[in-house]
């Protein structure tokens, strides 16, 4: 079996050379603004009914995929809060989270669970 770091460095190393170049790009430009900026980092992306548990980390965590409802709400608490100002966070839900072969199913075909 792939590791899962073996196929993160595929993916973009390889299947998204550009598109994570051009986000390198785009993080380095905000960076080095004088806006008021937090660049947020989801794993990849699945959808939920609720916001569940999640946590928030400066640059990295090792979680594999975040709910669109636990990243939507920390961007909702991080618009009045200051404490992930001019930095990069990275979201990764914890509780109820799928598995890589439950996001590959449901990407695949269609499949809820």
């Amino acid at each position: 079996m792939i590791s899962s770091i073996v196929l993160q460095a595929y993916v973009a190393g390889v299947l998204g050379k550009t598109l994570y170049d051009d986000m390198r790009r785009m993080e380095a430009l905000v960076a080095a603004s004088d806006l008021d900026w937090t660049i947020v980092r989801p794993s990849g992306l699945f959808d939920t009914e609720v916001v569940s548990g999640y946590t928030v980390a400066e640059n990295y965590l090792p979680g594999k995929f975040t709910s669109r409802s636990d990243l939507a709400n920390f961007a909702l608490r991080q618009a009045t809060d200051s404490t992930y100002s001019r930095k990069f966070v990275a979201v990764t839900t914890t509780e109820g989270a799928p598995t890589l072969f439950q996001m590959i199913r449901r990407e695949a075909f269609g499949k809820k669970n």
